[in-house]
């Protein structure tokens, strides 16, 4: 497998605030890969530098061993789906057309009876075909959240960024969207997940990444990273990991 994505020491300044700090990461195909890390760390903005939306002051970020930084936004946008955190998309617009929207990249005038097929192909990845027509005001929040990825999944991305994709869905979809995302590391996709969600990581991962006042606290595998030290140092509190269902739950306030 090749590296898909790699950053070297990137650093990123908000005026003389310091919200990355010398970050470095690589991520293979057919690899998950989890950001964590308390409010503040660093974690959505280091999504945003791997998408391109945010330049680094320092360091760079490699796409197929090419610069980010010199490649097009278009062609960017036909290798890389971002999945954002709190995305309101309400109104008339039906899932269909609204998943649409994914093909932007690929439509030069009107959509193809190719752009179609990807459509429907995303919608059934993430089961929702039965959601086509219906308005996006009409669904639920986990039924919205599948909509948003069938639409970063349309544009057929060889990477996808997630950032706390979990977040205000229930038990039920949680879980659902766990599988989602498994079956498409099958696939041989690169995923990227920012996520409070440690139990999530854990399960997940191929490879963990935890963020603290914008530095690489640590790296590596979950179960290296997410350790009773690193969480207590990190997160401030005692956690209770239970390995053999691969759960972590606050224990005490130290």
């Amino acid at each position: 497998m090749v590296i898909k994505i790699e950053v070297k020491d990137v650093r990123v300044y908000y005026k003389s605030i310091k919200a990355l700090d010398g970050v470095s990461l690589s991520v293979r195909n057919g690899e998950i890969l989890s950001i964590l890390g308390p409010n503040g760390s660093g974690k959505s903005t280091l999504l945003k530098v791997i998408n391109g939306v945010l330049r680094p002051r320092y360091g760079a970020v490699y796409l197929d061993q090419r610069y980010l930084g010199s490649l097009p936004p278009r062609e960017i946008a036909k290798k890389m789906s971002f999945v954002p955190q709190g995305l309101h998309a309400y109104g008339m617009l039906t899932v269909y057309d609204f998943v649409m929207t994914g093909r932007k990249p690929f439509i030069s005038f009107v959509p193809s009876k190719i752009d179609e097929e990807k459509v429907y192909e995303a919608l059934k990845t993430v089961e929702a075909i039965d959601l086509a027509e219906r308005t996006l005001e009409e669904l639920s929040g986990g039924e919205l959240q599948r909509a948003i990825i069938a639409r970063a999944l349309a544009g057929e991305p060889e990477v996808l960024l997630l950032d706390e994709p979990t977040s205000n869905l229930d038990l039920k979809y949680q879980v659902e969207l766990q599988e989602i995302i498994k079956g498409l590391r099958a696939k041989g996709l690169v995923i990227i997940l920012a996520t409070h969600d440690l139990t999530l990581a854990y399960r997940i991962s191929d490879k963990a990444l935890m963020l603290n006042c914008g530095k690489v606290f640590a790296a590596g595998k979950p179960d290296e990273v997410l350790t009773p030290e690193c969480i207590q140092k990190v997160y401030g509190i005692k956690p209770l990991i239970i390995a053999e269902h691969k759960i972590i739950i606050p224990k005490e306030l130290p």
